[in-house]
């Protein structure tokens, strides 16, 4: 596992029924027009992700990625490390 450069935050004291609090999308838009770089994303609720369909398809990690990436900083002269890592 990578170490979170930050600042980072822990989405699970965020999710909800509401958005931008009630998908991984949303929720991942929302932390980086607050400034976050990373986030530290809680396994057991399916509204971030499902680890049922994880274990059966490779695919989903993939789309996590696509999902998270348009907020993640892509510069090659970047100090942190702003990518989305498993």
């Amino acid at each position: 596992m990578n170490t979170i450069k930050g600042p980072a935050i822990f989405l699970a004291q965020f999710l909800g029924d509401e958005a931008p609090f009630d998908n991984i999308k949303t929720i991942g838009k929302w932390a980086a027009s607050l400034g976050y770089k990373g986030v530290q994303i809680p396994t057991w609720d399916s509204r971030a992700i499902d680890l049922k369909k994880v274990l059966k398809a490779k695919t989903m990690q993939m789309n996590t990625e696509r999902q998270l990436n348009p907020w993640v900083c892509k510069s090659p002269s970047c100090p942190r490390t702003c990518k989305v890592s498993w």
